[in-house]
């Protein structure tokens, strides 16, 4: 529960309360971040080290976990304000990365796709250390249809991130054994045919996840969707819901895989991005609206 919901609960009145909240959700935000950065360079230090001289793989994992722990409080109180939902590009940013870590976390519990976190986990620490500079503001309205489509929303976005990730990571592994540098990093690795299984699955479940959140824009918001910057918005959503479309068709139909697998889900996510977040960097930091 957000803190400033629970602010008649304390003594000495609501501004000690307000007060008091902010400073624990700072300093939960600082922890946040120390802790995501402690993740990254255990996870680091395997995959650069030799095994026998490396943390052990639960450090990274545990670190982690602690980490997301802490966020979801700072989620929550940035996130869910009194009068509806905070979802500033800050705020936006700092959701989408805990769900994406949170996912990952669980995930690697049973399968090895930590590696994901040398990339995902120092995001996760800038964008939830920006969320200091988040306006306390509710920019929607606590609506069980608006709520019901951001989640959605960001779950694809969330799962997205992660296959663009590991794309990013897919495409350093296939042109270091192109190049018969397999060394370093590269050992720790799974395989590499594992990595495009991995990187089809997510790609799969963020398409599907995009497909609904698309089709619930249209049925609950159709009024809003085709005016002013919803329109830039809603065209490349729909650009990028098309490219991964395309990917999976061609993986399917013609075994698509490898650079062209790769290039596809970073034009997909790009597209993405540029569409919800870029959207949002124009309109709140430039336009200043």
């Amino acid at each position: 529960m957000p803190l400033r919901l629970v602010a008649g609960w304390f003594p000495g009145g609501t501004v000690y309360a307000i007060i008091r909240g902010t400073m624990v959700i700072s300093a939960l935000t600082v922890v946040t971040t120390l802790l995501y950065l402690a993740a990254t360079a255990a996870l680091g230090a395997r995959l650069l080290l030799h095994e026998e001289r490396s943390p052990a793989r639960s450090t990274a994992l545990a670190l982690a976990a602690a980490a997301v722990g802490t966020h979801v409080v700072v989620v929550g109180d940035t996130t869910w304000v009194d009068d509806g939902l905070n979802l500033s590009i800050f705020s936006a940013l700092s959701l989408v990365s805990w769900i994406t870590s949170t996912g990952l976390v669980i995930v690697s519990l049973r399968q090895r796709v930590e590696h994901l976190g040398i990339l995902l986990w120092p995001l996760s620490a800038m964008a939830v250390a920006l969320t200091l500079f988040a306006p306390p503001e509710a920019t929607l309205d606590r609506e069980m249809a608006v709520q019901i489509h951001i989640v959605i929303s960001m779950t694809a976005y969330a799962t997205l991130l992660a296959a663009v990730l590991q794309a990013l990571i897919l495409g350093a592994l296939d042109y270091r054994l192109r190049h018969r540098r397999a060394t370093g990093f590269v050992r720790q690795l799974p395989a590499l045919r594992t990595m495009e299984k991995q990187l089809f699955w997510l790609i799969t479940v963020g398409f599907v996840a995009l497909t609904v959140a698309l089709g619930s824009g249209f049925l609950f918001f159709m009024d809003r969707l085709l005016e002013g910057m919803m329109i830039h918005k809603t065209s490349l959503s729909m650009a990028s819901w098309l490219a991964f479309a395309t990917l999976l068709i061609g993986h399917a139909v013609w075994g698509w895989r490898g650079q062209t697998a790769i290039r596809w889900t970073v034009i997909g996510f790009l597209a993405l991005m540029l569409g919800y977040f870029g959207s949002k960097f124009v309109l709140e930091l430039i336009l200043q609206q």
